[in-house]
C-alpha cells in the first residue's frame, strides 16, 4: 500500500503500518509515535550536517539527547536525529527564512490549511523547561511553531521550515537584509532549571558560539 505515491513505510519497532503527512513530509506511528523519513538528512529541501557534540538537553517530542547539527551547511542548530525537529536561535531563524525565501527558485507550494491540532501543542523548553509558547508563523506558510521567549529560542518540526521556505507570497527583495528580533536580555545565572546552567553556559550562547 502506498500514500498518494509515497512509500509504504512500516514502523521499526512495533510493526504497524505508519501513517503519511503529507503537510510535514514524514511518516509517523499511530501506536508508538515514531517518525519515519523517505529520504536521508541531508535532503535538499532541508538539509542537516550532524557534527560531534551534544548541548546536554532532551528533544521535547521524543525526550531524546539532541546533537548539534548545521542546517543548510551554515547555521548551528541542536537537532533531533528521531523526529529531525530542532532548536534554533530566533534571529538565525529570521536570517534563514529571508535569505532562503529571497534565493528560493522552485515552484511554490500548494497552500495547505493549518493544522489546528498543532495549535494545542504543549512543548517544554529543551533549555529551560518552561512551557513554550504554540502559535502561528507570523509569515508566509501555514506553520505552526513553538518558542521561548526568554531563551530566545524557538522550536520547529521538520518541514516546517521548507514549507515557509516554498509558500507562495511576497518574496525579500534581492540584495535585502533580514529584520532580527533582538536577544533577551537574560539573567542566565539565576536559572537553575537549565541543566546548561551548571556549567555556565546557556543554551542560546551555545547555538551562538
Amino acid at each position: 500500500m502506498s500514500h498518494l505515491g509515497h512509500v509504504s513505510m512500516q514502523c521499526l519497532d512495533c510493526q504497524q503500518e505508519m501513517r503519511w503527512n503529507p503537510h510535514r513530509n514524514h511518516h509517523r506511528c499511530l501506536s508508538c509515535n515514531k517518525f519515519g523519513f523517505e529520504t536521508a538528512v541531508d535532503d535538499p529541501a532541508e538539509p542537516f550536517e550532524v557534527s560531534d557534540g551534544s548541548p546536554g538537553v532532551a528533544c521535547p517530542r521524543c525526550h531524546v539527547g539532541l546533537q548539534f547539527a548545521n542546517l543548510h551547511g551554515k547555521w548551528r542548530v541542536c537537532f533531533c536525529d528521531e523526529c529531525r525537529g530542532y532548536v534554533i536561535e530566533k534571529g538565525c531563524l529570521a536570517t534563514v527564512i529571508h535569505e532562503k525565501r529571497m534565493t528560493y527558485q522552485g515552484e511554490d507550494a500548494v497552500p495547505t490549511p493549518m493544522n489546528q491540532v498543532e495549535l494545542k501543542d504543549r512543548l517544554q523548553c529543551p533549555a529551560c523547561l518552561e512551557t513554550m509558547e504554540t502559535h502561528p508563523y507570523h509569515g508566509p506558510g501555514t506553520v505552526v511553531i513553538n518558542s521561548c521567549n526568554g531563551c530566545g529560542v524557538a522550536w520547529l518540526d521538520y518541514w516546517e521550515l521548507a514549507a515557509i521556505i516554498r509558500a507562495p507570497g511576497r518574496r525579500p527583495p534581492r540584495g535585502s537584509s533580514p529584520i532580527v528580533p533582538a536577544r533577551p536580555v537574560v539573567d542566565f545565572g539565576g536559572r537553575e532549571r537549565d541543566p546548561l546552567m551548571r556549567n555556565g553556559l546557556s543554551l542560546l550562547n551555545l547555538l551562538l558560539g
